[in-house]
Order: structure tokens, then sequence, then C-alpha cells
């Protein structure tokens, strides 16, 4: 048997539960036989859509997470990120490993902290409801809570997080920071949500800077941002994280293609716990 293109083998794949070389051993053998439903998947494959909305999960460093339409799909280079953030972590004594996951959308980041980093503590902060829906699907299980609401509504003054403020070791986020003139492929155009996509202004930076404020009013001294971005807005978030002094240290992470991916940022020691100014968020 002949699948039409690599996304009907692993489409195949996934609905039997068995790996594409398993598959493939099936076929050869001449013992494979069709799950149940796969024509109608790929029917919904053939109009565009992501074939982890097809078949409702997604891989994520060593998890498969429940996903679907109105959450952003992780990417491999989150993985990395999420990394940086697990060894942010891991740095901390156990009694003091908390984190909050800003933008969380269905949970990659919160979820890999709270299975990779004993002793962890993790909140996820997400503001559409499809996306929240999914994070506590795949959270709440792990013992993650999840806050459905705007990132600056979240660690303002009588805020869901308010009572985080100047306690966390780590803020992880992967928040919107495409540019309005980002070239998208159709798969991504046309079903994964363009508020989880594009960052705002034209440069895609204010959705990363509501969040980067967010984070420094989250963080203890001491405490580390790490946030994903475009490798065209690294220099741009570095010399911010540093501007005001509420940031040391910040350093630019690579991704696996060597592209620079992430912020790694150390909140100033002896910072306030309140952190400068309020946090004006774009509706993140």
């Amino acid at each position: 048997m002949r699948f039409a293109t690599i996304d009907h083998e692993r489409l195949a794949a996934e609905l039997l539960g068995v790996s594409v070389g398993e598959l493939r051993a099936r076929a050869l053998a001449g013992s494979l036989e069709l799950p149940q439903g796969y024509d109608a998947a790929a029917r919904r494959l053939e109009r565009g859509e992501p074939l982890q909305y097809v078949v409702g999960r997604a891989a994520f460093r060593r998890l498969q997470l429940k996903i679907g339409p109105g959450a952003f799909i992780p990417r491999p280079e989150t993985e990395v990120v999420a990394g940086a953030a697990i060894d942010a972590l891991m740095a901390w004594p156990e009694g003091r490993r908390l984190a909050v996951d800003l933008g969380a959308g269905a949970g990659p980041i919160a979820a890999a902290l709270a299975t990779e980093v004993p002793g962890a503590r993790v909140v996820a902060v997400e503001r559409a409801w499809a996306a929240a829906g999914q994070a506590r699907d795949n959270l709440e299980p792990l013992g993650v809570a999840v806050v459905n609401a705007d990132v600056g509504a979240a660690v303002a003054a009588g805020g869901p997080l308010a009572g985080l403020v100047g306690r966390v070791a780590v803020v992880a986020a992967n928040p919107p920071y495409l540019r309005p003139d980002a070239e998208l492929g159709p798969g991504v155009a046309e079903h994964e949500p363009p508020a989880a996509l594009f960052g705002g202004g034209e440069d895609g930076l204010a959705a990363p800077l509501a969040f980067l404020a967010a984070a420094a009013r989250l963080l203890r001294p001491g405490g580390t941002a790490v946030m994903e971005h475009d490798p065209s807005q690294s220099a741009a978030l570095r010399r911010h994280a540093q501007a005001e002094g509420l940031f040391e240290d910040a350093r630019t992470g690579r991704d696996l293609a060597g592209r620079e991916r992430y912020l790694l940022a150390t909140r100033t020691a002896g910072a306030g716990r309140s952190g400068r100014g309020a946090v004006e968020s774009p509706g993140c």
C-alpha cells in the first residue's frame, strides 16, 4: 500500500497507535488494514487541516499532549526553550522551584516543567478559552494550576497571580511574536489562531514586551525569564530587558538550527517585589 503523502502515512500510524516503521512493516507483509475513521480523517488532512488537529494530539519532548483548534501547535523550537526553562528551574532548591508559564496555549512548556523537574510547582496562564480548556486537560492531571486570564491582568494588583509577585524562580513564555508581514504556510494561516501567532506592532514585539514586563513582576531576585522569540528580535529584547535595570545578564539562546530563538534574562538581585511600572498588555 502506498500513501499519498508522508502525513497520510503518519495519520494511519497515529490512528493505529503504532510507529511509522511498524506501519511500513505491516504494509510490506501485506497485513496492513487501515483503521476505522481513516478516510474521514484523511479528507480533513487534504483540506489543509494540520495533522495534530486531525488526530487530536501532539508530541512534545517526552509527552503526548491533547491539541485541537484554538490552540497553537507546539514546534520543535519550543522544545529547546522548554529545556532552557527546565535547566533554570533545576538550579533552584526543591522548596523554591516555582515556575509560571505565561501564554501557555495547550500547556507544552508547563507540562515539561511539571514532569521533568522534581518538586516543581507550576502555574500556567492562558487568555484564550479554547486553549485554556486544552491546557486544563493536559495540565491538571499533572498538578498544574491553569489560570484563564490576560497576562497583564493576571499579575496586576488584585489579579489571580498577585500573590506570586516577587516569588517565582522561573517565568517561561512562548508569546505571540510574528510580525504582521510574516509569511505563513496555508495550514498555519487557515487553521491556527492568529492571536497566538502575531505579536502586535510593526516589529511583532508588543506581546513579547508585555510578557517580559509581567515576568519582571513575578520573578524573585535572581530568578530567570525564558522567552521564545523570532530570530530578528533578539537584540531588541536584550536591550529592553536591561534598559530599566530590572534584568541583568540578558543572553540569547539558539535553537537546534542555530537560530537566535529565546531570551534568557536574570532578575536583578535586590529588585523590589512589584517591579517598575505597570504591565500594559496588548490583549495577550
